[in-house]
């Protein structure tokens, strides 16, 4: 699992309530392939956005928390 994920991975662990908004990732799509399918197979609801919709979100659905990964 990539770092990003071991802390959403770990929260879940603990019994945390936990709904992730997982943005697409363009142009490979990342988000909505891999990150979908490890939340997935974790048990983690989850929700795949548009890369745009997310401050959206952020502003009207009360999140909590934004976690960013980055590649090198």
């Amino acid at each position: 699992w990539g770092t990003a994920l071991g802390v959403i991975r770990s929260a879940h662990l603990q019994g945390k309530r936990l709904h992730v908004l997982v943005d697409e990732t363009r142009p490979r799509l990342q988000g909505a392939k891999l990150t979908s399918w490890e939340l997935l197979q974790l048990g983690i609801p989850h929700t795949i956005i548009a890369d745009s919709a997310s401050g959206h979100f952020m502003r009207r659905h009360g999140v909590d928390l934004c976690l960013v990964g980055a590649d090198r």
